[in-house]
């Protein structure tokens, strides 16, 4: 799966379950991506267990804003379900 692939599968994951943050948004990528696509996404630190975003995370984020006008909220600290 390409990265425009996974833009586009964001983009359109995204607008049909509404949602506002980042973290929202990559948990539900990861549970529909296969997995040699959940390979472009970061991943926890060890030790403070505080996400931080990537390049590739950075660009899907600016994309999903340019095709929905929706801003995601990047508070990327620490978000509970």
């Amino acid at each position: 799966m390409t990265e425009t692939e996974i833009i586009s599968e964001a983009v359109s994951l995204g607008s049909d379950c509404g949602v506002e943050s980042w973290m929202e948004l990559k948990k539900l990528l990861l549970v529909t991506l296969p997995s040699h696509a959940r390979s472009n996404f970061s991943v926890r630190d060890p030790k403070t267990k505080k996400q931080k975003l990537n390049e590739f995370e950075r660009r899907l984020i600016d994309n999903y804003y340019s095709s929905t006008g929706t801003r995601l909220k990047k508070d990327v600290d620490r978000e509970r379900a």
